[in-house]
């Protein structure tokens, strides 16, 4: 593959905003759609077997998040290799990744089956083929989620965006054709639309030029950088899920309203995870070569901004323009619906942190996470699936997380700006 950057323009915030946007614009395109789906499985759906699909949504970005920990290893991997201008080298270097990858997933694939029963019965006695066709979908994703890298870590901000398009467009098709079928017929369109998201992703990436297999690799390890950004997302995916997860818990049966709330908040964390999919190789970028990330977190807070506004003024002022796109049988947590928006605006901002101290090579978010996520936990499930105490209790948690992460980024942009001044 050849190098290929963004846009050109005559202004670095200009370059900046077109990249972002244009990153935002399809990725919000996928977001509609998927909101769509749910909206449209609600009124298909009984409420006791949408508290089952929404757990079984849950499970997929558990999965599928710390599989986006691979992007950021993979990313801090690459731009190794691109800021060196070796070529050569990177081809040969993401062709070994792709063939260990690849072997890594049929081995989660199998091994991930003892878990879905595991995780079945937890979550209420759901069907353990409907967890494990779920977990399949992650594993595929995370395969995904190293094509991405690969286009983010070149700044190829066009093809990344087409393929955020693709992804909405196949889920959208064949999970609603599957979720008729029930539960399981989810699973299964959400597996079918990744593979498709895979071939996809795969033929963006295929290298333009033959791969020299005789060159040696220095530095090819992604365990250490892995290793953290599994465990740092892994940790989001709980903040971000362990409401549903508790109110399935304590009450199989009667989750669906709280779940339907939740779904219109965490709209919030999808936006500001696409977001990270241009800031990530951003402040990678500028890590290796020494620039500055002010203008990029500038640039993706200013975006994020704007929904988050609105949805929390609209839950605010006028909650019902919300909450009635779903059947009456849902509206029962209504009043819960501000109280989780603004828990969402939170993490939303968590999200972007820890995106930009991973690029940047911090390690104490993963602390900071692992001690709020360990005790927040117990908090929020001793709210025992009780709808408004869970999302206060969930509330307090997200703003003792983005209280810490303002802290690190702000100790590690001073001291960027130090070393700068410095030389």
């Amino acid at each position: 593959m050849t190098l290929v950057s963004g846009p050109t323009a005559s202004s670095p915030w200009r370059r900046l905003l077109s990249n972002a946007l244009l990153v935002a614009v399809a990725g919000g395109f996928a977001n509609v759609l998927n909101l769509g789906v749910t909206f449209f499985i609600a009124r298909l759906l009984q409420p006791n077997t949408y508290s089952a699909y929404s757990q079984m949504v849950g499970v997929f970005f558990v999965v599928a998040l710390p599989g986006s920990a691979l992007s950021v290893a993979v990313v801090r991997r690459a731009t190794y290799y691109i800021v060196r201008g070796e070529d050569d080298v990177t081809r040969r270097w993401e062709y070994r990744l792709r063939q260990r990858v690849i072997r890594a997933a049929a081995v989660g694939a199998l091994g991930s089956l003892p878990l879905a029963v595991v995780i079945a019965l937890w979550l209420g006695h759901r069907a353990w083929i409907d967890v494990w066709l779920v977990i399949l979908a992650g594993i595929v994703y995370a395969v995904v989620s190293v094509d991405r890298a690969l286009l983010q870590s070149r700044q190829r901000y066009s093809a990344l965006a087409g393929n955020f398009v693709v992804e909405g467009l196949v889920r959208t098709v064949f999970i609603l054709v599957g979720t008729t079928f029930g539960v399981a017929g989810y699973g299964v369109g959400l597996l079918v639309a990744e593979l498709l998201t895979r071939w996809h992703s795969s033929w963006l990436t295929r290298p333009e030029e033959p791969v020299d297999h005789s060159i040696s690799l220095t530095h090819t390890g992604l365990t250490n950088e892995l290793m953290v950004a599994f465990w740092t997302l892994g940790m989001m995916a709980i903040l971000q899920f362990i409401d549903v997860f508790t109110i399935g818990h304590a009450n199989p049966h009667g989750g669906g309203s709280y779940t339907a709330i939740s779904q219109i908040a965490k709209t919030l964390v999808y936006a500001a995870t696409i977001l990270s999919s241009f800031l990530l190789p951003e402040a990678a970028l500028a890590n290796r070569k020494g620039g500055d990330v002010v203008k990029q977190l500038g640039v993706v807070g200013g975006l994020l901004a704007v929904p988050a506004l609105v949805l929390t003024a609209t839950a605010a002022l006028a909650p019902t323009l919300l909450v009635d796109v779903f059947p009456a049988q849902y509206r029962h947590a209504a009043d819960s619906l501000l109280t989780l928006v603004v828990a969402m605006v939170a993490l939303s901002v968590s999200t972007v942190l820890v995106t930009f101290l991973l690029g940047d090579g911090a390690r104490l978010p993963t602390l900071w996470l692992t001690a709020c996520v360990s005790v927040g936990f117990f908090w929020i499930v001793g709210a025992h699936g009780v709808w408004h105490e869970t999302a206060t209790r969930d509330l307090e948690v997200q703003c003792v997380v983005v209280v810490g992460l303002v802290v690190a980024s702000g100790f590690r942009l001073r001291s960027r700006l130090r070393l700068e001044a410095a030389a």
